[in-house]
């Protein structure tokens, strides 16, 4: 093990040790923590800036290298100078991932020290019984029945999009600048996700749609997701990209935004997203009421709805429950404690949102 070698694990340790000590003084300080979190914005759309260029996301690129990296640089150290390559490579990797560590800290970890959503646009938000849970529901599911009618469908029945990939970024984008969520969408960079190119199926067997990846200040849409997800997804993770980190949040936000565009296209598949969430919500708090709520939902949706199951169905496996298994895990690392059940949890919002407009 060289002297550059320990160097770069001393280095990597430090820059670890000060990211977890930035998180912790940000986290203390709560919505104070105004300083953090504006840097972390910054730094954000800085590294999305420098990448915005390139046509597969650097984030994709930095997953590959890093794996690859991690292998070759054990497995080839090791074997040209034995015990002592194996510890020069850790000093390596120990390097590569203080940097990651802290990229990720100090651009997104610090978010959530943030006030909660509902705090900041004045939403209040409560405890809701199965009947005020089932009128939101019924309210979604009417208003997703009457955009059914209005976006175009192919010889199959199904939801067929008009609108291109930028485009639905676009879009998502004026509803954003236009809407009640201006001022929290005007935190950020303002930067359109990227669809993946190399690693789409890959996450898609991990159960992501999207992914905000702080270290290169991207945000990643998986290009084999449902069409109904697309625009949805977009916004939720342009919702990261604006520093907020819980899911429930960037689901409300999504929804929101999705909900009020003027493009049908954009607009269904917020409502049809939405009513997902709503109705897994009902069908655990009372059949009855779900049971009633399904019988209103239309033939098209109904169609829709099938094909999201049976498209996500053939990603189901061990590499899934991994996948998910890690994501929730993840989640939870960031204070939220219902992990992967974090993004049902929007269903609260919603009902609050229809309830502050009667």
């Amino acid at each position: 093990m060289t002297r550059a070698e320990k160097l770069f694990a001393l280095i990597g340790a430090t820059l670890a040790v000060l990211a977890y000590l930035w998180v912790r003084l940000a986290m203390r300080m709560g919505p104070e923590a105004t300083a953090q979190r504006r840097l972390g914005l910054g730094l954000g759309g800085l590294l999305g800036r420098l990448w915005q260029w390139t046509p597969v996301p650097m984030a994709e690129l930095v997953w590959i290298v890093g794996v690859l990296s991690a292998v070759g640089v054990t497995v080839g150290l090791t074997a040209r100078r034995g015990g002592w390559g194996l510890l020069g490579a850790c000093c390596r990797l120990i390097l590569a991932a203080g940097v990651i560590y802290a990229l990720f800290a100090v651009v997104f970890s610090v978010q959530y020290s943030a006030a909660p959503l509902s705090e900041q646009i004045g939403l209040d938000v409560g405890r809701y019984s199965a009947e005020q849970l089932y009128e939101t529901a019924k309210r979604v599911t009417q208003e997703l029945n009457e955009a059914a009618e209005q976006v175009a469908r192919g010889g199959d029945g199904l939801f067929t999009p008009t609108l291109s990939f930028r485009e639905v970024c676009a879009a998502c984008s004026a509803s954003y600048r236009q809407g009640e969520l201006k001022e929290i969408y005007a935190r950020g960079p303002g930067l359109y996700p990227k669809q993946a190119k190399l690693l789409s199926r890959a996450t898609s067997y991990l159960s992501l749609a999207g992914y905000y990846f702080p270290i290169t200040g991207e945000s990643v849409i998986g290009s084999d997701i449902m069409e109904t997800s697309v625009p949805f997804t977009v916004a939720h993770e342009m919702a990261h990209a604006c520093g907020v980190g819980p899911e429930k949040e960037a689901n409300f936000m999504a929804f929101v935004v999705c909900r009020d565009s003027s493009e049908t296209d954009v607009r269904y598949s917020g409502l049809f997203n939405g009513y997902i969430y709503l109705n897994n919500a009902l069908y655990a708090a009372d059949r009855d009421l779900w049971q009633s709520l399904y019988d209103g939902v239309s033939a098209p949706v109904k169609a829709d709805l099938d094909a999201k199951t049976a498209h996500l169905q053939q990603f189901k496996g061990k590499v899934n429950d991994l996948g998910n298994k890690v994501n929730d895990a993840y989640i939870k690392t960031t204070g939220q404690a219902d992990g992967v059940k974090s993004y049902g949890l929007v269903v609260d919002m919603i009902i609050a949102y229809y309830e502050s407009m009667d």
